[in-house]
């Protein structure tokens, strides 16, 4: 078989998985090939050349968890640049200025059941500063978040920095609180560093979340 980037088929699983998620906004297929394109021009190529090869590629990418988010991270900034490029030049003044100051780091994490390490879906999943949940940099970035199955129970923030708020302290604290119907709430403390410049691939990991069954003694 001819040299094929493996690169490719996990950039759009990942983007499938989005666009399958985020469902409420229409996206064209030039738009799509846009986003996919945008996405491999920034991440390294890994070719193969037979099927076995194929095979153990994707099953080597599979557990590449830093990559993957990588690429989620990249394929919602093209979501984000592409599908607002069009005459919005409200976004485009947001965007610079947003690169005039200091910005958070994205947070990214994953919640799974306590006792099988299975996914959950529909956890809702809030970002607080203080008592009020973090204001977000844009709309495309959803305070609370929901899991789903699609998503592989991942979630992510990127919260908007207000100095006058949160003060020019090191680091700002936040707290994560996941809750749903069948399983114990959670909360868990993060503090994010302001970034001195501008860095859109900067993301902060939470450690693995584990919720527990209110059925479970």
């Amino acid at each position: 078989m001819p040299a094929k980037n493996l690169m490719q088929d996990i950039v759009v699983n990942i983007l499938d998985e989005v666009l399958k998620k985020e469902g409420a906004r229409r996206v064209s297929e030039h738009q799509k090939d846009e986003v996919i394109a945008y996405v491999l021009n920034r991440v390294p190529p890994r070719y193969v050349t037979s099927e076995r090869g194929l095979l153990y590629g994707a099953l080597d990418a599979k557990y590449k968890v830093q990559e993957k988010v990588d690429i989620l991270m990249l394929i919602y900034e093209a979501i984000s640049r592409i599908l607002n490029k069009d005459g919005d030049d409200a976004a485009q003044e947001k965007r610079a200025s947003l690169e005039k100051g200091s910005l958070l780091p994205h947070i990214i994490g994953q919640v799974l059941e306590e006792s099988t390490l299975a996914i959950i879906p529909d956890v809702e999943v809030s970002l607080m500063f203080g008592a009020s949940r973090a204001a977000m940099v844009d709309a495309h970035w959803q305070n609370p978040y929901r899991t789903s199955a699609a998503t592989k129970g991942r979630f992510h923030f990127w919260p908007k920095y207000s100095p006058a708020k949160m003060g020019k302290g090191p680091k700002v604290p936040f707290t994560l609180i996941f809750r749903h119907a069948q399983f114990k709430e959670i909360s868990i403390k993060v503090k994010l560093e302001a970034l001195k410049k501008s860095d859109y691939g900067r993301s902060q990991f939470v450690p693995i979340v584990l919720m527990k069954s209110i059925t479970e003694e």
